[in-house]
């Protein structure tokens, strides 16, 4: 590892663990016993830190994601869990996403701009797929589940309902919106993985007490 890649991977971690704001560049620099200088050097200032740090959380989670559903055979089970996997990331994801909005939105544009249009180009192959395979209906059109998908997360993300201590209602929120939704959509196939793979993904939630 660079030692570029080695300070990315380090102020990442305090980024999550300690917040945006309150991580500076002589935090940074003293936790891994170089100067600022140096910091400056490499990145120029902090929002390009900043920026190469949450570029580095996002690629660690897809590769460990990735690693993950190499185990499963069927693709609607395949996007179950890989929205299980960003719904349990959701408060982290939510605080940090919250706070580059308000303390830095260039760095925010930014990471939505190059970010944003893979993840929902990732989503829509996944619903594409699963209408192939026959887990959906022809008529779900990926274009609008995938609106609909988006629009649902991040609504219950942004509620004003839920503070920094309700992270576990957040994702229960979430949880039911996202999976009814797509059971919904389903096929009498679709439903028969949806049904068998819940409490596997998503715990304590029951599925049934929603029908």
């Amino acid at each position: 590892m660079s030692q570029r890649e080695n300070i990315i991977e380090h102020a990442m971690n305090m980024f999550v663990s300690q917040g945006i704001k309150a991580v500076r560049m002589d935090d940074i620099a003293r936790e891994l016993s170089i100067s600022k200088r140096t910091l400056y050097e490499l990145f120029g200032d902090k929002e390009e830190l900043l920026y190469q740090s949450i570029i580095c959380f996002t690629r660690m989670g897809n590769e460990k994601r990735q690693e993950q559903i190499k185990q499963i055979d069927n693709r609607l089970e395949v996007m179950i869990f890989a929205l299980r996997d960003m719904i349990t990331q959701t408060p982290i994801a939510s605080r940090l996403r919250r706070n580059m909005q308000r303390f830095y939105p260039s760095v925010y544009k930014r990471l939505e701009d190059d970010l944003t249009a893979q993840h929902r180009e990732n989503m829509r192959m996944w619903i594409k797929h699963c209408v192939k395979d026959g887990y959906l209906t022809a008529t779900a059109d990926s274009d609008y589940v995938l609106k609909i998908l988006i629009d649902s997360t991040q609504g219950i993300m942004y509620a004003d309902s839920f503070d920094a201590h309700e992270t576990q209602e957040m994702v229960a929120y979430i949880s039911y919106a996202i999976v009814i939704f797509i059971r919904g959509l389903c096929t009498p196939k679709g439903i028969e993985v949806i049904d068998s793979t819940f409490n596997k993904y998503f715990g304590n939630i029951q599925l049934s007490s929603t029908l």
